[in-house]
């Protein structure tokens, strides 16, 4: 090989590697649409994302267990109701009615999944959420658990100050 090879090869080489800490250090991280936290009485609360034109159509919270697909508890949007920013679990918010009830409470040592499914105009938008009582009960009063990753915890006031990239149109 003469030198303009090894330069080329190199020029290539830098440029590939450069290109992809661009892709990856640059690129925000992906934000979670949905969180949960403990709320003041000591149950589960969900929290939506600021998203500003998110319609939440529909929530659910089932028992990701296979032998009993049948414990659920979903919500369905009325008319213009509001997209709430919290859920109390198994409390329907207002402008919104229980669909599905066979879930009516999370037992320790389960886990479970917290779903959402809205839109933005006319893309569709939705988020999960997998969680545990005991992966909720090891919050300080300042976190909350997304489903990024599994299972993230993160500041909750980092989670509602950002919407993700998701939620423009």
């Amino acid at each position: 090989m003469n030198g303009r090879a090894i330069r080329r090869g190199a020029a290539l080489l830098i440029g590939t590697i450069l290109s992809a800490q661009a892709a990856t250090g640059c690129t925000p991280a992906p934000q979670a649409l949905l969180a949960a936290e403990r709320n003041e009485s000591g149950g589960i609360r969900l929290l939506v994302t600021p998203c500003p034109d998110f319609k939440l159509g529909q929530m659910s919270v089932f028992l990701d267990d296979a032998a009993a697909p049948e414990a659920h508890w979903s919500l369905t949007r009325e008319s213009d109701a509001n997209t709430p920013s919290q859920i109390n679990l198994l409390s329907p918010p207002a402008g919104y009615k229980v669909n599905a009830a066979t879930l009516t409470e999370i037992q320790p040592s389960k886990a479970y999944v917290a779903a959402i499914d809205g839109s933005i105009g006319t893309k569709g938008v939705s988020g999960r959420l997998p969680f545990s009582l005991e992966k909720i009960a090891k919050l300080s009063p300042d976190e909350v658990l997304t489903g990024l990753h599994g299972d993230k915890v993160v500041n909750r006031k980092d989670f509602l100050k950002s919407p993700p990239s998701r939620c423009k149109k």
